[in-house]
């Protein structure tokens, strides 16, 4: 536990306390409870003007961690649940979280975890890569038959006050195209629900 920082040792006492590693893990998990809280309503508004489910992730051990699931009351939606863990190369949440990383942490990433889900799957690193820049760019990530086929879906970061992407909202359907008015307009209200949230979070653009 002392090698990782969890517990320190005195050096005159030989006592044991409290280590820094896990003030730096009760200060995530506070971070994580107070996203949660402050998602709860954008996310079910987002949900009312869609009538798609939608997710707030973050990026775990490589994987997009469901933080937060809403679902629309039509009878036709599709259905996640809040704790799993989703793959980051073929959903348009993972997408988002990778962009946030370095070029080499996602070829890491990629080389330990890769696996197609799809015809439509990304299938190697480089074209993942070349799929982040546009996310980067465009501010929003779009999967498309990638993890399911037929499920179509959007995302957009969340960002904290240094500007870092921690979170990111999705909304995820049966969408008939990506390039559809109705998944542009999905894509409008992921975009304005993911700075509604950042904003809250204390970040400001330039």
């Amino acid at each position: 536990m002392r090698s990782c920082g969890l517990v320190e040792q005195e050096p005159d006492s030989g006592r044991y306390t409290l280590g820094v590693r896990l003030f730096e893990y009760g200060s995530a998990v506070s971070s994580t409870r107070n996203i949660i809280a402050l998602s709860r309503e954008p996310m079910e508004r987002l949900v009312k003007a869609t009538g798609e489910s939608a997710s707030l992730s973050m990026l775990d051990r490589g994987e997009a961690l469901v933080l937060l699931h809403a679902e629309p009351d039509s009878a036709f939606h599709i259905v996640s649940e809040t704790g799993a863990h989703l793959p980051v190369f073929c959903t348009a949440q993972g997408k988002v979280l990778l962009s946030a990383l370095s070029d080499a942490a996602v070829r890491r990433i990629f080389e330990a975890q890769f696996q197609q889900f799809t015809p439509h799957s990304v299938s190697s690193a480089d074209a993942l890569l070349k799929e982040l820049e546009t996310v980067r760019k465009t501010g929003f990530a779009i999967e498309n038959g990638e993890f399911k086929i037929g499920v179509r879906g959007v995302a957009a970061p969340i960002k904290d006050h240094t500007g870092a992407i921690r979170y990111c909202v999705g909304l995820i359907g049966m969408f008939r195209r990506v390039d559809s008015d109705e998944f542009r307009a999905a894509t409008a209200e992921v975009i304005k629900t993911a700075a509604a949230l950042s904003e809250a979070l204390g970040y400001r653009e330039n």
